[in-house]
């Protein structure tokens, strides 16, 4: 079992595995959830990227993934990586796991090293799926702000069985430490907002909750 596991590992790193998987669930979505995309253009193609998105379900992910005309990596909880076949596909997706439970530094580290590499990051702002009712959090503005990369906001949501994703404007971080970041955390979903229909608006960040991420030791 071994000898196979080792094989697909090398299958699914191969270069075209990421944009096989993306075209067929490219198909799979439209056809059965009516995917469409909008504004996609406003995606800057090369450089990195954080793109900031409201969660509402568990294909977000997938869904988002597809509409990005890039190639970009997730962060996805631990928990998924546990079985060693699901940690295959979701490397192989470029997914790569944090901590939701605390101050997960390790994936704050592999973020802004990506990101240095010009590569895009995809970050749920409000953490985790829900129903619109959680206040949005500053970990997708610190990553921009620390790695001097551009803040893009992005919207789900569903009109019956039919996704929908729109893409805002990018723009940068202004200022430094925690209330910029903190200003950057309510521009962006200010902005989701404006992306979304009216009854799927996100709450206001609550400033006394609101935790950005902590900088990697020695940075």
């Amino acid at each position: 079992m071994s000898g196979v596991y080792e094989a697909v590992m090398r299958w699914i790193q191969l270069p075209w595995f990421y944009w096989f998987a993306r075209w067929v669930f490219m198909v799979y979505a439209k056809v059965l959830f009516g995917l469409r995309r909008l504004d996609h253009e406003r995606v800057p193609r090369e450089g990195g990227l954080v793109l900031a998105v409201n969660h509402i379900g568990s294909l977000d992910p997938p869904v988002i993934g597809v509409t990005v005309p890039r190639e970009i990596s997730f962060m996805a909880k631990k928990e998924l990586f546990e079985n060693r076949w699901a940690a295959l596909l979701m490397r192989g997706l470029h997914a790569f796991p944090v901590d939701r439970q605390g101050s997960d530094v390790s994936a704050v580290k592999e973020a802004l090293r990506r990101l240095r590499h010009d590569r895009a990051i995809g970050v749920f702002i409000q953490g985790t799926r829900n129903e619109g009712d959680a206040a949005a959090l500053d970990g997708a503005a610190y990553l921009a702000w620390r790695a001097g990369v551009p803040l893009q906001p992005a919207a789900i949501w569903r009109e019956g069985r039919g996704y929908r994703v729109r893409f805002g404007e990018p723009f940068g971080v202004p200022g430094r430490g925690r209330e910029a970041i903190r200003a950057a955390t309510t521009m962006t979903m200010q902005r989701i907002n404006e992306l979304l229909p009216s009854h799927t608006r996100l709450p206001a960040p609550d400033r006394d909750q609101g935790a950005s991420a902590p900088p990697p030791p020695g940075s």
